[in-house]
């Protein structure tokens, strides 16, 4: 298979662009290394189109975001602080 390998060069830090017939994108991976690059990117160009063999990350975050303890800890926060505030204004309108 051929395979498509961005990144940059270990010694001067120029971009580089190499095509390599490997067994896996690994070997690939592997042979652009030992040539003198940090890899970024390997691609799988076989049949004439980029199929991404390692494709960009997915973000981990939910969209909900954050976990659900941070949500409790600022939740409770903001439930003491309505209390230290608000309870000296609730109690002096209780002794009249």
């Amino acid at each position: 298979m051929k395979y498509k390998v961005t990144g940059v060069n270990r010694d001067n830090g120029a971009r580089m662009t190499l095509e390599f017939e490997a067994e896996s994108k690994a070997a690939a991976e592997r042979k652009a290394s030992q040539g003198g690059m940090s890899v970024h990117r390997v691609e799988d160009v076989t049949d004439g189109h980029v199929a991404h063999a390692m494709g960009p990350r997915e973000n981990r975050r939910r969209p909900g975001g954050g976990s659900p303890l941070l949500k409790l800890v600022v939740l409770v926060a903001l439930l003491a602080a309505a209390y230290h505030f608000a309870w000296p204004i609730v109690r002096g309108m209780l002794r009249r």
